[in-house]
């Protein structure tokens, strides 16, 4: 007996990747209107799935789209809708895109400005986000689906319940916004949170300078890590080997910030100035 090829198996999609793939048509299409691709621009789709936003993408545009999923039945299903549809402007791609050497991708295919799309899995949306960003000045922008609470995160401001770790790597890099909700009833399986739809453009020379992008994201987790505790206490509690704690009280004391406030009250350019204080020993 012949075994079933990859593209002819049942999928069976898995909660615990996160895997929820958009079939309401209205909200698809308003999502390629949001993008908006236009020739001559190269398209990276992470977490393609089977095609569902990148056939609309490559019917809408001749722009080149570089499709990436990482779940080999959902790329072999991928491959068989790109052929039947006689799409010729996409360039699937096998691979997981945490452990993509991303700097060789862009090399190997001579680009250095690309646009980021794609209905992230839930589980490593964050992972995913964090990467781009170290990667932000090959962007032009991002257009990304998010679990709302998540999405909520990258646009909140300090003092609100949102505001966190993602909300000042993300609004220290790019300018946020939110374009629009997405309902559990426009996916399959249908998850049991919403979505959201949101825009980040690289701020570029606007960008609040920062000390490094390590020593940076470090001193950000360690001062939100316990949310109800001062800074104070929380650089009490600071374990890293890139952070030195009585180096960022003296630049909070050179800074005028007082340690008895919480870390989500600070703005994201404030974090960015305490960067140049940290230290390190590494």
């Amino acid at each position: 007996m012949t075994g079933a090829t990859p593209s002819s198996r049942a999928f069976h999609p898995r909660r615990a990747r996160g895997q929820s793939f958009l079939q309401d048509q209205q909200i698809l299409g308003r999502i390629v209107t949001a993008i908006g691709p236009r020739p001559g621009q190269t398209l990276l789709e992470i977490g393609a799935g089977s095609g569902e936003l990148t056939l609309p993408l490559a019917a809408r545009s001749t722009s080149r789209i570089v499709a990436v999923e990482t779940d080999r039945l959902l790329f072999a299903r991928l491959e068989r809708a790109l052929e039947e549809s006689g799409v010729t402007n996409v360039e699937p791609l096998y691979a997981d895109f945490l452990a993509l050497d991303f700097q060789r991708f862009l090399d190997d295919r001579g680009l250095n400005r690309i646009r980021v799309v794609g209905n992230l899995p839930f589980s490593v949306a964050s992972p995913i986000l964090v990467k781009l960003l170290s990667y932000r000045h090959y962007l032009v922008d991002l257009t990304l689906m998010f679990q709302l609470e998540v999405a909520a995160r990258l646009v909140a401001q300090p003092a609100t319940k949102p505001y966190g770790f993602l909300s000042v790597v993300a609004q220290q890099a790019t300018r946020v916004t939110m374009v629009f909700p997405v309902p559990p009833s426009a996916f399959k399986p249908r998850p049991r949170v919403h979505a959201a739809l949101v825009r980040m453009v690289p701020l570029r020379e606007k960008e609040p300078p920062i000390s490094d992008p390590a020593v940076f994201q470090a001193l950000v987790r360690g001062l939100l890590t316990h949310r109800r505790q001062n800074i104070s206490n929380n650089l009490k509690r600071l374990s890293s080997n890139v952070l030195d704690a009585a180096a960022i009280r003296e630049g909070l004391r050179a800074l005028d910030i007082d340690p008895k406030l919480r870390a989500e009250t600070l703005s994201v350019e404030q974090f960015a100035k305490l960067s140049y204080f940290c230290g390190t020993t590494a």
